[in-house]
This record gives C-alpha cells, structure tokens and sequence, in this order.
C-alpha cells in the first residue's frame, strides 16, 4: 500500500511539474523572438517540433535518473554520499541528453546542422550546453529526494505513532489484568471469612462476585467505560464488603448527574476503593466511612475517593501490610499511559481521614 500510494505521487507530480515546466517555455518562446546569428526567427512548427522532442526525452531521462536513485536509496548509509550520487547521476544523464539532443537536431537542420553540429561539438559548447541540462537534472533530483525524504517521514512518524499507541494499549491492558486478580483475591478472602459466620451473606457475597466478574468479562477489551458502569462494578464490590463488615463499614456517593456519561478508564477505581476498605479497616475507628464522588470542575473531572483512618507509609517491605503493593502504582502508570501530563492524582492526608483525588482535563475525557 505505501509503494502504491508513493508510486502514484511520482507520477501525478512527474507529470504535472514537466507539463507546466513545458508549457511555460513554449509561451515564453512563441511570443518571443529566437536570435540566430545576426538575423531573428519566429518559432516556426520544426522548431516547435525540436523543442518539444528536447522536453520528452528530458522527461524519459528522469525516469532514468529515478530508477538510478531506487536502487541507491537503501544503500546509503551515510548523508554525505547524497550529493555526491546527484551530482555524479546528474552530469552523466546531462552529457547523454546533451549529446542526443545534438544529433537529434541534426536531421531537423538538415545541411546547416551538420555545420551547426560540428562546430557544437567543441568542448566550450559541451560545457556551456551541458551547464543547462545540468542545472535542470540536479534541481529534478533535489526535489525528488526532498519529496521522497518528506513522504517517508511522514509515514515513519505514522508507524512510530501507530506503534506508541500498541504499546499503550497492550501496557494499559497489562496494568489492568493486574487488577483483577488483586479484585479476586480480595474478595475470595472476605467470603472465606464470611462461610462460617454466616451462610446466607456468604450466597450472597458469591453472587454479587459473580456479577463482577461478568462486568470484567463484557469490558475485557474495553479501555474506557461510562462513569455510571464503573459505579456499578463498584458498588458490587461494596455490596460483598458491607455483607462481611456489616455495621463497620458505611458508605456514600456524591456523584454529580452531569458526570455519569463521561467515560474514565475501566478499573480504574478499584484498586482505590480496595486499598480504602483494606487500610481503612486498619486504622481508622468503627465505623469505617468511605465516600465515592464526582464532578464537573473547571478543569475537567474530578473523582476522589475518601475513607476514615491514618495513612500508612511503606517503607519498602510490601508485606508489612500484607498488601501486593500493585493498587496505587497501577494506577498512577495506567493514567500516565492514558492521558501523559493532562491529568492530576494526588493524595489528601488529614489527621483522621484520607483521600485519593484524581483530576483529569475537560479535553481528554472522551464523553
């Protein structure tokens, strides 16, 4: 597809350019005057013809010129070598054009050519006519490689996109995969915990996991959903906490109706929510108040999630809390990958709460 698309772009300026380049000499000349000797000539019809053949075999040398370049234009390893190859191809197509065009308007002259011809074929004629040809050739290859140069920059800048885009995406997916399982360990150990004490809660804690892990399976290949989908993934996991804490834990929602079709990355929650329960329970006293809002904000969304308790700094053994130690630092790469500098995750410490604000721009939420 790319040498289609280069192949044909050769040929619509190739012909083009020398079309217009044609056209504009034989204006300049059949309105003007062509000085021969002492005397001057109009244009007559055998000139017109020589002119014109002189163009189409300029025109046949280029292609020339161009499968001279293909085959080099990989082999160059070095820019320097550029110049040189131009301008070697260049003079020598321009001796041959130069040379052909002479003995070509030798029969068009008839007996006053072969004059014309002998006194032409000095080596001051050859530099001065070749001087012409060149300076044409070397122009046509300036442009060719410029042309070609830029086009192929162009899709080179494409692919290298096309392939920072993959790599994101298959990095987010990674991240997030990493999640689930966090998610179901989790909650696997609150239903172990919940089995002896009560069954009835326990059916219930499995089908509400149940309900999430369909959520995951629909949006397996999704990268962003709607706000609303997230809270409903949510609150089945605060459905299975609530049946294990029961009185412990109280939850609210503060979530703006004007943020609910906005979309934010899938999972993207969660692992905020796990690590608000898991340390919650830890540190703070009964009850454990977790809140979840949303809102419009000047700058774009804002999501915080809240819990009663006392923060507890890490301090490089991960099973100190006996944490997996993936929650927050998913997060944060996953909305690096996402949204690079256009978004804000910072944590809020008071003496007795804690939150997690996520602030992404109005530009970036695709909603």
């Amino acid at each position: 597809m790319h040498n289609l698309r280069t192949n044909k772009l050769f040929w619509i300026l190739q012909t083009v350019g020398w079309a217009l380049y044609y056209i504009s000499y034989v204006l300049i000349f059949y309105f003007g005057k062509m000085k021969w000797g002492d005397k001057q000539e109009t244009f007559d019809l055998k000139n017109f013809l020589l002119f014109s053949l002189t163009y189409i075999l300029a025109f046949l040398f280029t292609l020339i010129l161009r499968y001279i370049y293909r085959y080099f234009y990989n082999k160059i390893e070095k820019l320097i070598w550029l110049p040189v190859i131009i301008l070697l191809a260049s003079f020598s197509i321009s001796a041959l054009m130069h040379f052909i065009d002479l003995y070509v308007s030798h029969y068009f002259w008839g007996e006053k050519g072969a004059m014309v011809l002998k006194a032409r074929l000095s080596f001051r004629y050859f530099i001065m006519g070749n001087y012409n040809h060149l300076v044409v050739f070397t122009g046509w290859s300036a442009l060719y490689f410029g042309i070609k140069y830029a086009f192929d920059w162009q899709q080179e800048k494409g692919r290298s996109r096309d392939a920072e885009m993959m790599a994101q995406k298959a990095q987010m997916a990674m991240l997030r995969y990493q999640l689930n399982p966090h998610f179901l360990f989790n909650s696997l150990n609150s239903i172990r915990a919940l089995v002896d004490e009560n069954q009835d809660h326990a059916k219930e804690m499995i089908t509400e996991l149940s309900e999430f892990l369909r959520y995951s399976l629909l949006h397996k290949d999704t990268t962003f959903v709607t706000l609303s989908n997230e809270l409903e993934a949510v609150k089945h996991y605060f459905s299975i906490e609530k049946k294990r804490f029961e009185e412990k834990l109280e939850i609210s929602y503060n979530i703006a109706d004007n943020t609910k079709n906005l979309q934010i990355l899938s999972f993207l929650l969660h692992p905020l929510i796990e690590n608000a329960v898991k340390y919650g329970m830890k540190t703070s006293t009964m009850p454990l108040k977790i809140s979840v809002g949303a809102q419009k904000t000047g700058v774009g969304l804002m999501l915080e999630i809240c819990n009663s308790g006392k923060w507890i700094e890490r301090n490089g053994d991960e099973n100190h809390s006996g944490g997996t130690g993936t929650g927050l630092k998913n997060v944060e790469k996953r909305l690096e990958n996402a949204y690079e500098d256009n978004y804000r995750f910072e944590t809020i410490v008071s003496e007795h709460n804690i939150c997690i604000r996520i602030e992404i721009k109005e530009a970036y939420l695709h909603g």
